[in-house]
């Protein structure tokens, strides 16, 4: 131990310089599992990450504020109903406006879902989005339709 050892990797002063894919000795090299010529990749560290779309995540929080404008209206109800005895038709423009903007949000949030899901960005929260997005698009359009069956009857 006491002449010092240098690294497995630096090149010996007398050896010999060898042709690409032979060891020193004359036998071809083993090879080492990686593909040549891959650039600066380094074996244990992985690849680099790849580029991640918000397209998800932004259509799950699209779908969590049009979740969270249609919850707020329905507590808003008991206090609204009553303060409006004589001008019901401002509750009406209210939740009509309420309904439009819910569409409107359900529906973006549903198709940036779906085109989330299909690039496979964030898989889970595009999901959770197609699902938040269509439930709100489908009370909205069935809460029209009920008004438009009562009035007509």
């Amino acid at each position: 131990m006491s002449d010092p050892q240098q690294p497995p990797y630096a090149p010996q002063p007398d050896q010999p310089s060898t042709p690409y894919g032979q060891t020193a000795y004359g036998q071809p090299a083993q090879p080492s599992g990686y593909p040549l010529g891959t650039g600066f990749s380094t074996p244990g560290y992985g690849s680099a990450p790849a580029e991640t779309s918000t397209l998800g995540r932004t259509a799950f929080i699209i779908a969590v504020i049009a979740a969270a404008i249609g919850l707020l209206f329905v507590l808003a109800n008991p206090f609204l109903i009553p303060s409006m005895r004589d001008g019901y038709a401002i509750y009406q423009i209210v939740s009509f406006g309420r309904s439009i903007l819910g569409l409107a949000l359900g529906a973006l949030a549903l198709i940036l879902g779906i085109i989330a899901a299909r690039r496979g960005a964030q898989p889970v929260l595009a999901g959770i989005a197609i699902g938040v997005g269509g439930v709100e698009v489908l009370g909205v359009v069935t809460s029209f339709l009920v008004t438009l069956i009562y009035t007509v009857i």
